[in-house]
């Protein structure tokens, strides 16, 4: 099954033909998915043909944790029973990095992997266990500032640089931190000092009675534009709470400023929405869950909505009867197909022009982690 429910718009990369043409980015017919699968294996699945054409096994044992690295040519994943982190490389179809953080006399458990600017060095946060004679001690978590090219900690910190904690993101250019710091606004972060270089407003309101900006963490132009983002946000009615519109807004980042908003209207709402990388639809879902009680009467069923991106607005619906912990997965490169997933070892897939299933296609094993369109 899935282990974790996709981000919201995670699933994307960059979208439709107008933000392709806004980015001066030329549409690549050949974009794959990739994702881990059980026991130990990340697979490239083709969503032209529905099939999986490369498996690329891990040295370690089953994997932990699946993280692309920012340059989206290698994977980073945890291995061997959380010790190891080994680094895949696409071009080559195999594992060409092992990093071993094993200490006498420790167990160690890495819990997660962060990559910073440059790609030399990252943030692993570790749990650790000290093997006594008699008993085992549990020591505090751990951050390590660690050096891919030298294979070797640089330095123990009891957590996270406090301006990163809030969350941090790299910048398209590979050069910088994007941090939302506790108003809401975005921090340009120096990675060497930790000093902030800009702050990007995004809480001021561009006209009376604009509501507050909930910004996502999915850049639209994929990385591919590095002076400019192109970010879904939802804005809250200041004066019906419970109501919200989406939009988007472009982020200049050579001149730190909100450069761009523009409003839809009411959007989606459920667990998900990814957008396909070269069409201008998104597809949300939502509804369904145990025991009854979602949509339709009282039944399991659950919404499945497609969106047209250069308006906004909803095109088109239906309502499935999904297996319990089944979801919305995502949406094919072309926006053609809807894929849904979890809770086994398939994909049942809807055809997005009349929302009808058209097949189901059968995998080696269970998906885990999020799925990822990159070039093949």
């Amino acid at each position: 099954m899935l282990t974790r429910l996709l981000r919201s718009c995670a699933f994307v990369a960059a979208a439709l033909p107008l933000l392709a043409q806004a980015a001066n980015v030329k549409d690549q017919p050949r974009s794959q998915f990739y994702f881990a699968i059980y026991p130990n294996f990340l697979a490239q699945y083709d969503p032209q043909s529905d099939r999986i054409v490369q498996k690329i096994p891990f040295e370690n044992g089953m994997m932990w944790d699946v993280e692309l690295l920012h340059d989206r040519k290698h994977f980073a994943v945890v291995t061997d029973q959380q010790r190891k982190i080994e680094i895949v490389d696409l071009e080559q179809g195999k594992v060409t990095e092992v990093h071993d953080f094993t200490k006498p006399d420790t167990i160690i458990r890495i819990r997660s992997m962060q990559e910073i600017p440059g790609g030399r060095q990252w943030y692993v946060r570790v749990d650790r266990v000290k093997k006594g004679l008699d008993r085992y001690t549990f020591d505090p978590p751990q951050t390590l500032l660690y050096d891919r090219i030298e294979k070797k900690v640089v330095r123990e910190l009891k957590k996270l640089p406090e301006i990163l904690s809030r969350g941090a993101h790299i910048s398209p250019d590979g050069t910088k931190w994007l941090v939302n710091d506790q108003q809401g606004d975005l921090l340009v972060v120096d990675p060497t000092t930790q000093k902030q270089l800009a702050k990007i407003d995004l809480t001021t309101p561009l006209f009376t009675g604009m509501g507050r900006l909930n910004v996502g963490d999915t850049d639209l132009f994929d990385g591919r534009d590095p002076k400019h983002l192109r970010m879904l946000v939802t804005l809250s009615d200041r004066v019906q709470k419970n109501r919200s519109t989406w939009g988007y807004v472009d982020i200049d980042l050579e001149q730190n400023k909100l450069s761009k908003l523009v409003e839809w209207g009411v959007g989606p709402s459920g667990w998900g929405t990814y957008v396909a990388r070269d069409s201008h639809f998104a597809v949300s879902g939502g509804g369904g869950g145990f025991g009854g009680g979602g949509f339709g009467g009282g039944s399991n069923r659950s919404r499945i909505s497609l969106y047209d991106l250069t308006t906004g607005k909803k095109v088109r619906e239906t309502f499935e009867e999904l297996r319990p912990r089944q979801s919305l997965s995502g949406i094919s490169p072309d926006g053609s197909k809807i894929y849904v997933g979890g809770a086994g070892s398939d994909f049942q897939i809807y055809d997005s022009a009349t929302m009808q299933k058209i097949k189901t296609v059968n995998l080696e094993g269970e998906i885990t982690g999020e799925i990822y369109v990159l070039e093949g």
